[in-house]
């Protein structure tokens, strides 16, 4: 009888509000079921646009931000901007977070490939098939930064040869290697000229500016066999031109916007 009495009194008072701020008290047993699965719409916008598309995540932005001051923030270590549709709501301190448009850009063919390269060693044989495949990109100098014909510095690298010599000497350059105070391994050609750098002119991202990429050629040694690597110049700044040339095009496609570097997490 105890517990049905008990029973009885939850039924007629299953919530008691609470003099603090939102806080209810509410009975254990009843549970709160969300019936918009079963609507034919949803209660708000929520979800996540991806595009590649400057003028895509504009569009998306202008149409569907619940209002005209929705932060974008640009992801300093990615060439990305996240755009907080309902990060503000009438009434509230802030909205759900969770309506978002996400701009990422593609990175072109030649920056993808050089990533891939960066700091590898090839063999004599795989960098002349590279240098002949990308002989349209590829822009040779020498270390005075004059112009080497592509044909010319292929001809460098396919007729290279690795003489050892005795030396007393310790020099370390982008063409030479010297093992010990005793025996110096050096690469020469003996037909073409081997370029200290290469340029690409190439943007990084679809959607960017052409800009100047510059490669150091490392050339080493080693068991009487050279190798080749190609090394970015300056990357970390060029890295930081590339995120500032993005951020600057996001402010310039959404003016009303308060657009940051960095992320964000609710």
């Amino acid at each position: 009888m105890e517990n049905q009495v008990k029973d009885i009194v939850e039924v007629a008072l299953p919530v008691n509000d609470l003099n603090r701020g939102e806080l209810v008290a509410v009975h254990e047993n009843f549970k709160v079921q969300d019936l918009e699965n079963f609507q034919s719409g949803r209660n708000r916008k929520r979800g996540k646009l991806n595009t590649p598309s400057f003028i895509d995540f504009k569009s998306y932005v202008e149409n569907h931000a619940e209002s005209i001051n929705a932060p974008v923030f640009v992801d300093h270590k990615n060439v990305c901007a996240v755009a907080v549709l309902n990060f503000e709501q009438i009434g509230y301190d802030q909205g759900h977070c969770d309506h978002i448009a996400n701009l990422k850009l593609e990175p072109t063919v030649v920056w993808e490939k050089l990533n891939q390269l960066k700091d590898n060693k090839l063999n004599q044989k795989r960098f002349a098939v590279l240098l002949e495949d990308w002989a349209s990109v590829f822009a040779a100098v020498n270390e005075a930064g004059e112009s080497i014909h592509i044909g010319e510095a292929l001809n460098a690298v396919r007729n290279m040869k690795v003489d050892a010599s005795a030396t007393k000497d310790s020099v370390v350059n982008n063409m030479s290697e010297s093992r010990s105070v005793f025996e110096s391994v050096e690469a020469s050609s003996t037909a073409g000229k081997l370029p200290a750098y290469f340029e690409i002119k190439d943007s990084a991202y679809v959607g960017l500016g052409e800009k100047t990429i510059r490669l150091r050629l490392l050339v080493n040694i080693a068991d009487g066999e050279a190798s080749f690597a190609l090394q970015i110049v300056k990357e970390e700044l060029l890295r930081n031109e590339i995120i500032q040339e993005f951020k600057d095009k996001v402010i310039a496609l959404l003016p009303s916007n308060p657009v940051r570097i960095g992320t964000f997490a609710a």
